[in-house]
């Protein structure tokens, strides 16, 4: 009888094991879908015009770099408007991807005699894995 006690105690850690590795993995997202969560995050910020929140994205050494006050100015003197942004794809290595985004936008008084014109235009960003979360790195 203890012989089947042992067998059952084993057998039972064991599945309880395989169950725990099985969630674990179950539960870790690929980079590109990490990368598309926070992408668009980002986006959705600057939809809301939370330039604090868009410019928490940015990577640790752009914004030793450039403060709020600084980045926050840079996108005031944009005569474009933002007006939506859908993921498109992207490319990883293990610590750094490249990621494509549509973007839909509005710019005005560009043109003599135009107040404003719609456009639509694929842009590639650059994200960087640092300390386990990944950020932007803006392009000078």
């Amino acid at each position: 009888m203890s012989k089947f006690f042992k067998s059952r105690d084993i057998l039972l850690w064991v599945l309880g094991g395989t169950f725990l590795l099985l969630s674990a993995c179950a539960t870790k997202m690929p980079a590109e879908k990490v990368l598309e969560t926070r992408a668009m995050a980002r986006w959705n910020a600057l939809f809301g015009d939370d330039i604090a929140g868009a410019y928490e994205y940015l990577s640790p050494g752009y914004r030793s770099s450039v403060s709020l006050a600084q980045y926050k100015g840079s996108l005031l003197r944009m005569r474009v408007k933002w007006t939506g942004a859908q993921y498109i794809a992207s490319d990883c290595a293990e610590t750094a991807c490249k990621v494509k985004i549509l973007l839909n936008y509005t710019v005005f008084n560009a043109i003599p005699g135009v107040k404003s014109f719609d456009g639509t235009q694929t842009i590639e960003e650059s994200w960087l894995l640092v300390s386990g979360k990944w950020y932007l790195v803006p392009k000078k």
